[in-house]
């Protein structure tokens, strides 16, 4: 299993990752016949991720282990945060779910756990794809049972919290609060936007535990502001403000606390840049003609810590040397 971490990443496993946010979600979105089966007294995350690395930019997961109908089971949310809605999702979701089999899979009895997929979505536009394998082969309604054995086959549930859905938000506030700022990460109108946001402080001042608000509403700023590059943090304190002082007071501060993250990342990002120009300054010197274009910019595109070592050994390292670590 791999680690993967991005904003939407990081808000996904903060928050779906909550027993009290998994437990309210399966007891709310799943059918309730499914639920019924499900034992959600006993609920246990598992680490890491089954995500492709070509896809860990727009996908996260999570897997939490439980008893479905009384035998070990699973329940796989996959995260999908593109802007738009994949068709191959149907695909990835059955590749995942294979790896998850490959890691459960019990030698001794040579069983494997059920697993129930569900696909979360806040994309820009509905979800209208299909979501069960078998519909997807050609000529299947007509398809002879004698053949259909052949087929391998699966369903997901889908949640689709895009701004476009009409989906009804439900559960407790933290629950709704969370799907609540997932439909707002993509909503193109600024002004629905921010209506959602009075929504979002609402919820948050619902929460019982003051110390855990706290703690959430900073997660939610601080993933809406890394995934929208249109809002005003005046106009979000000024929002806040409506329905909480403190909330309005408490976004202010999170604006400073990233504004010098920012700027703490900026001088150290600044600070390894000006390491690249040094290294090429002094390598052109000693090299001269040798030092090419082409590894100039191998020197310029290079990671951190072979910056660090070419640095260290500036005076010494040779040409030879210097092509190897490069490549």
């Amino acid at each position: 299993m791999n680690e993967i971490n991005n904003p939407h990443d990081a808000f996904f496993k903060m928050s779906f990752g909550d027993i009290e946010i998994a437990k309210d979600f399966l007891q709310n979105y799943l059918p309730k016949n499914v639920v019924k089966a499900i034992d959600l007294n006993y609920l246990v995350k598992e680490n890491g991720s089954y995500v492709d690395e070509e896809f860990q930019n727009v996908q996260s997961d999570l897997l939490w282990k439980t008893k479905i109908n009384n035998h070990a089971g699973y329940i796989y949310f996959l995260f999908e945060h593109k802007s738009y809605k994949d068709k191959k999702i149907i695909f990835q979701l059955l590749k995942y779910m294979l790896k998850i089999w490959e890691d459960t899979y019990e030698k001794s009895k040579n069983t494997i756990p059920i697993i129930i997929p569900i696909v979360i979505y806040h994309g820009e536009t509905a979800w209208n794809i299909e979501t069960n394998l078998i519909n997807l082969i050609e000529g299947i309604k007509a398809m002879p049972e004698e053949i259909r054995k052949y087929i391998p086959s699966y369903e997901y549930e889908l949640q689709d919290f895009s701004p476009k859905s009409k989906a009804s938000i439900v559960g407790e506030a933290y629950t709704r609060l969370v799907i609540e700022v997932m439909r707002s990460a993509f909503e193109k109108d600024i002004e629905r936007f921010y209506k959602a946001f009075r929504l979002i402080v609402e919820l948050i001042n619902k929460m019982q535990d003051k110390e855990k608000a706290d703690e959430v509403f900073e997660m939610c700023i601080k993933y809406l502001l890394n995934v929208r590059d249109d809002i005003e943090i005046e106009e979000l304190e000024r929002t806040a403000k409506e329905e909480s002082v403190e909330r309005g007071e408490l976004i202010m501060s999170i604006a400073e606390k990233l504004r010098e993250e920012g700027i703490e990342k900026g001088i150290e990002k600044g600070k390894i840049e000006g390491k690249k120009e040094i290294a090429i300054n002094v390598l052109s010197r000693r090299f001269e003609n040798e030092l090419t274009e082409e590894l100039k910019e191998k020197i310029r595109n290079a990671d951190d810590e072979t910056i660090n070592y070419i640095g260290d050994n500036l005076l010494e390292i040779t040409i030879e040397e210097l092509k190897e670590i490069l490549n």
